[in-house]
Parts: structure tokens; C-alpha cells; sequence
């Protein structure tokens, strides 16, 4: 598990720390209309993605808020399901007091799961999925940890979260994905397009779980999401 305090983060020139409500995170951005919120993986902490404003979305008229979660960027809080929902309640409620008047939920493996769970609970124009899985508990059952599924505290539902959901739902997957196979993600396409849902999903051939941000691709890809 991270433990690198946030505070101790080298930030680049035009990202600043954020808080809110006792929550934390990194803010790219110059007060524009468009915010993209962005919720990293299990192995990582915010601070990994300090660049992500800065060097790519903030050029696409984003302004950018990188999450962090309870026990993660030396939080001392437990890591819990309850922890990521104040996150995101937080995200949203300092969104809304911003005025943006468009926001875009994207999510990278373990993230997939709050950006979603904000999607659901407080809307978003689109929701952006890197390696997303239908369900937690279908990942770690395909790992032969089998218990059921109510003792699974942290599981996220992807497909319960996104289901009848408005906004549509761009999903991006690396063929050569050991941790998360891309074949959860074709789970989770179709029952949202099952329930009615607008869903574009991507293979990558030859990419693994962590290459899916490699520039130029992630560039061309992402400009062409968000401007679709």
C-alpha cells in the first residue's frame, strides 16, 4: 500500500494541491468550465499522475482533479468502500460549487470503481474507463479466492453502478492485460448495452495493464473521447 504523504509530492509547474471536506488531491487547471476527475489504480497514489493536467488534458480545455483515497498518499485512514463514497460525495460537492458545467468521470483499474460510483450518485457528461472489470468480486472469484459475496467489503459493481445510466461510456482495454483481462471489460460492455447503454470500447493489441497511458496513443486516443 502507498504511504508517500501528498504534501511530499514534487509538483509540477500549474498543479496545486487540493482539499475539501477532509479529502485530498492534486488540481490542474485555470478555473475553466470543464473539469475531468480521475481516480488511479490500486498500485499507485496521486501523486503518480501529477502529470496527467498538465501534459495532456488541460491543452483539451480540461481542467483536472486527481483523487486521492483513504490510506493511500499518507492518509492514515483505513481503505474502504465507505472512504472511496466520501472522496467522491466530496469531488462533487466542490465540482458543483465551482460551476463547472461539464464533467467527465475517468477511472484506471481499481478507480474504474469510483468513477462510476460518482457517475451514478452525482452524474457526469461521460465516464471514461482504462482496464475497467464488471465486478471486484467476479475478478477476485476468477483468482480462486471464493467467499461470499457480502464478506467482500470493497467490491465495486460496475455494471449495477452504470446501468441505466445517461451519459455514455468509453471503455479502454490492453489486449495483454494479465492483472484485469480485457474479458471483464467485454463483460461489463455488454450488459450496459443489454440495459440500453451507449458503450465504446477499445482493445488495444500488444498493451498490457500499464501501457495504456504511453504518448502519442493515449494523446490521440483520449482528444478523440473527449471531443466525440
Amino acid at each position: 500500500m502507498p504511504t508517500r504523504a501528498l504534501a511530499s509530492c514534487n509538483l509540477p509547474a500549474g498543479v496545486a494541491p487540493w482539499a475539501y471536506q477532509g479529502e485530498q488531491g492534486l488540481l490542474a487547471g485555470q478555473g475553466g468550465r470543464k473539469l475531468l476527475l480521475f481516480f488511479h489504480g490500486n498500485a499507485g497514489d496521486a501523486c503518480n499522475w501529477r502529470y496527467l493536467g498538465v501534459n495532456h488534458l488541460n491543452k483539451l480545455g480540461y481542467d483536472v482533479l486527481v483523487l486521492e483515497y483513504p490510506g493511500y498518499g499518507g492518509d492514515a485512514r483505513a481503505p474502504s468502500m465507505q472512504g472511496v463514497e466520501a472522496v467522491v460525495a466530496a469531488a462533487a460537492g466542490w465540482a458543483e460549487a465551482q460551476g463547472y458545467r461539464q464533467k467527465v468521470a475517468m477511472g484506471y483499474s481499481l478507480g474504474t470503481g469510483a468513477a462510476a460510483v460518482f457517475a451514478r450518485d452525482h452524474g457526469a457528461d461521460k465516464v471514461v474507463l482504462f482496464s475497467p472489470y464488471d465486478s471486484i468480486y467476479n475478478v477476485a472469484w476468477s483468482m480462486g479466492m471464493v467467499f461470499p459475496r457480502v464478506l467482500l467489503k470493497t467490491d465495486f459493481d460496475n455494471v449495477a453502478a452504470l446501468s441505466g445510466l445517461d451519459a455514455p461510456v468509453y471503455i479502454v482495454h490492453g489486449a495483454r492485460d494479465f492483472v484485469i483481462p480485457a474479458r471483464f471489460s467485454e463483460a461489463l460492455a455488454g450488459q450496459l448495452e443489454a440495459s440500453g447503454g451507449v458503450v465504446s470500447r477499445q482493445v488495444l493489441a500488444g498493451v498490457g495493464h500499464n501501457g495504456l497511458f504511453d504518448s502519442p496513443r493515449f494523446d490521440a486516443m483520449i482528444q478523440g473521447i473527449l471531443e466525440d
